[in-house]
């Protein structure tokens, strides 16, 4: 599934030459109208030394163009691109065309407007869709419609693009007292068949002025199937005492014609989250968490977690039983520091002890990762950052990997 994905294109036949005649125009015709242009162009490239041995280069660029013939309308794009080097041989790239939308929102007047390529998080709707999206706005609630094209994200560069089906759906929500509700719908198709269909409910809000409560219901209705239900808490038990709990059961979103569909119900999960944090001196804190997983295993899965730390030092353990009864603890450090407003440092260490089988089967190993990093701004324009990180293993010999990023911005706003 994962080839499939990688390998599928846009809903439309997009080589790019083809995409790169298509900007040229957008941009062309933004340029006639003397637009405000603003955005950030960034790459970054990832090695590694092991077993592997390759390269990993990702550009991307972003832009936003204002007053596009007219100023209450404006451009968004978003294009990132991938290489990948293996032994000094590029064998896979890849294009990822993110954004590419018209936005229009009239002054006065509580509608917006978006026609293009976007991805969408509209209550339980999720997804690169390539269409027309409305919002409407009232005082305290707001409805939104969306409908048109599924591309894919991943676009190849040598393969044309196959049909991928269609989608609309819908967004309502409103503010009563303290409390935000929301509804949602999203329908999913290909062609004459249903690929998918969802409904979704959620309400947010504070109960008491120290307790916030936030819930979410969503169905998968072809499945018929809960696809996640949470239930989220936040209690500020002190000025210096933060408590958080979570309850979530959840199942993967699979509604393609894939043959992933018939695990659905093995691959949900159901699991309690709870974390406290204690500011018990200035700025030093100490916080805790665990979390247990529900399953047919009648030994409980869990994970439990406790730090001290700084804003720029913490230190902390883990340990944790996996679902193969594999027990594993480990130690962390982590600490950054900032010197003035254009350069940051940062650094840590993770050391873990055991196995993630059943010791029977599996011996305890001991691994541990190290890590160096910063970033620098020179210019307010321009960022660069690196981090250099060494895994070990006692089975394996040392890993080194590096990941070195450049970001610059430009505008032509005085």
């Amino acid at each position: 599934m994962k080839d499939r994905i990688v390998k599928s294109c846009a809903c439309v036949s997009l080589t790019p030459g083809t995409l790169a005649v298509l900007i040229g125009l957008i941009w062309a015709a933004a340029a006639s109208a003397s637009p405000k242009i603003s955005g950030t162009a960034s790459a970054w490239a990832y090695a590694r030394d092991d077993s592997v041995e390759h390269v990993q280069i990702v550009p991307q660029l972003s832009f936003i163009a204002r007053d596009c013939v007219h100023p209450d309308l404006h451009f968004e794009g978003s294009v990132r691109g991938f290489t990948d080097f293996r032994h000094d041989q590029a064998e896979d790239r890849q294009l990822r065309l993110l954004r590419a939308v018209f936005v229009y929102e009239p002054r006065g007047v509580p509608w917006e407007f978006r026609l293009g390529q976007q991805w969408l998080s509209e209550g339980v709707a999720r997804g690169n869709v390539a269409g027309a999206w409305v919002r409407h706005r009232w005082q305290k609630s707001s409805v939104t419609l969306f409908g048109g094209s599924r591309p894919q994200t991943a676009l190849s560069v040598q393969d044309k693009n196959p049909l991928q089906g269609y989608a609309a759906g819908l967004h309502a929500r409103t503010r009563v007292s303290r409390y935000s509700l929301g509804a949602s719908y999203f329908y999913v198709g290909k062609g004459s068949d249903l690929l998918y269909q969802a409904a979704g409910v959620d309400a947010a809000g504070r109960v008491r002025s120290d307790l916030d409560l936030r819930a979410r219901l969503e169905m998968n209705l072809e499945q018929s199937a809960i696809e996640r239900g949470q239930l989220l808490a936040q209690w500020r038990a002190g000025d210096d005492l933060l408590v958080s709990a979570e309850l979530r059961t959840q199942t993967p979103r699979i509604f393609e014609d894939s043959f992933f569909t018939m695990f659905l119900e093995d691959a949900s999960t159901t699991y309690l989250r709870a974390a406290t944090r204690w500011t018990f001196y200035r700025m030093f804190y100490a916080n805790a968490g665990g979390m247990t997983l529900f399953s047919e295993n009648p030994d409980p899965l869990y994970k439990v977690r406790a730090a001290l730390g700084h804003p720029n030092l913490e230190i902390g353990y883990t340990h944790w039983l996996s679902v193969a009864k594999g027990v594993m603890d480990g130690l962390y450090a982590q600490a950054s520091y900032r010197f003035g407003e254009k350069y940051d440092a940062f650094g840590g260490y993770d050391f873990s002890k055991g196995s993630n089988a059943d010791p029977d089967l599996r011996s305890a190993t001991e691994s541990h990762a190290a890590y160096l990093g910063g970033s620098a701004t020179p210019v307010p324009a321009l960022t660069v950052s690196l981090r250099v990180e060494q895994v070990r293993d006692l089975e394996r010999s040392d890993d080194w990997r590096g990941l070195l990023g450049i970001t610059t911005r430009f505008s032509n706003l005085r």
